[in-house]
């Protein structure tokens, strides 16, 4: 019996959506893996336990308001238990295929934007605080962005403005990366401590899951074997291969050595570009647009290594950038539509609209939770501390020697070490 076309549809929507997957652990791994091993376990803690609690708000009525019946028009879904009920089937036959395979599609993105936001705060943030602020967040910022995107006759975004989001740049790229810079905001100045060794494994790792995940992401945003998905599929190689020569080049101008990292970095910064506008690029635009993100996320990643915020703050700027790029780019340069094609700039507009909206509703959201949750449940995991308070650990009294007989009742031995006193690091004389 030769499979049907739901049914071709629907093993596309399973396969990618597997690999979708993979970017959680991913993510986690390669930002991890830059702050050593300690930072690469936490982060991957903090991405398995936000996975778990997204799928599970999905199963509870989550998906309900991502792609369900309008709650309030334009703006959010109707919580709803269809998918844990099997979309109300009673029947032998059960769901339609399709409707689980979507479902199951689309809460693999929203795991992959609250893995954005876990991988970059997990080395601040105490795991009781990330638990609640990832239900808090899916609620009021996720999902209403999800809705906007993946309704597409209701949301505001596709529906109302018309914009253009084959992905879903703005739930993922640009709303994880908002939050995450938020909640880092509101941690605080704390005491940084130079990272540990980069951990080489887990780097290599994590970005080969994350650019082998993202590919499944981008090429199953269509939902359908047709004539775009193997357009959408060459359209996200061409964008990461141009992204990875983009950022080496930056780091030989720059008088730097180019590194794994940085063509990992490359390869993901036109990877988040192209995930808005895979379908309705030709293949040479699509290679200027992973070029040209790649050139704005490596130049952007510089200035803000300078506020000294560590490795997760490149993921920040690489999937906040690169989504804002990709979809101010569709304004100019996608078929039909964009600048070139139309004369007008009525898509750059709307674009430009959402893209920004999102931006700084999500960070002032991100912001508001974070500062809340630091006042009342406790927030980073960091002890904030005067300039002129000792540091703990390392102002701590001398113990006193004991002497050859192990009494320790000479002079020298008994006496007490006072508050001020310097202790020798252990291991010194090594």
């Amino acid at each position: 019996m030769a499979a049907t076309s739901e049914q071709v549809d629907a093993l596309l929507l399973f396969f990618c959506g597997a690999l979708t997957l993979l970017v959680p652990v991913g993510l986690a791994f390669f930002v991890g893996g830059l702050g050593g091993r300690a930072a690469a376990s936490r982060a991957l803690l903090f991405a398995l336990t936000g996975t778990a609690v997204t799928v599970l708000l999905g199963v509870l009525g989550g998906y309900g308001m991502l792609a369900g019946r309008p709650l309030i028009g334009h703006l959010v879904g109707m919580p709803s238990l269809d998918l844990a009920t099997g979309f109300g089937a009673t029947g032998a036959h059960g769901p339609r295929v399709y409707d689980l395979a979507r479902a199951g599609s689309l809460l693999a993105v929203c795991c992959v934007s609250v893995a954005i936001v876990g991988v970059a705060v997990a080395s601040r943030v105490t795991l009781r605080a990330w638990l609640v602020l990832t239900v808090l967040w899916s609620v009021l910022v996720l999902y209403p962005a999800g809705y906007a995107v993946f309704a597409l006759d209701d949301g505001w975004a596709t529906g109302v403005l018309g914009v253009i989001d084959f992905g879903g740049a703005l739930p993922i790229g640009v709303a994880a990366g908002a939050a995450a810079a938020g909640v880092i905001l509101a941690c605080g100045r704390t005491e940084h401590r130079p990272p540990e060794q980069r951990s080489f494994g887990a780097i290599a790792i994590g970005g080969t899951l994350v650019w082998v995940g993202w590919l499944g992401l981008v090429v199953g945003s269509e939902g359908a074997v047709d004539s775009y998905t193997g357009l959408i599929a060459i359209n996200a190689f061409v964008a990461s291969g141009g992204g990875c020569l983009a950022w080496m080049i930056v780091d030989r101008v720059l008088l730097r050595r180019p590194t794994t990292v940085s063509a990992l970095c490359g390869a993901f910064s036109g990877l988040v570009a192209i995930t808005a506008a895979a379908g309705v690029l030709t293949i040479g635009w699509s290679l200027l647009l992973g070029t040209i993100a790649a050139l704005a996320c490596a130049t952007m990643v510089d200035l803000a290594a300078r506020a000294r915020f560590g490795p997760s703050m490149a993921l920040i700027v690489i999937v906040t950038v690169a989504s804002l790029v990709g979809l101010l780019y569709l304004g100019l340069f996608a078929a039909g539509g964009g600048m070139v094609d139309s004369g007008n700039f009525d898509l750059f507009t709307a674009q430009a609209i959402a893209g920004f909206s999102v931006l700084v509703g999500s960070f002032l959201v991100g912001l508001a939770l974070a500062l809340v949750l630091r006042f009342t449940l406790g927030l980073t995991r960091i002890g904030y501390r005067a300039s002129n308070e000792p540091t703990p650990g390392r102002d701590r009294p001398t113990v006193p020697a004991r002497n050859a007989a192990g009494d320790g009742d000479s002079a020298e031995a008994g006496e007490a070490a006072r508050p001020g006193d310097a202790v020798r690091p252990r291991g010194a004389d090594r």
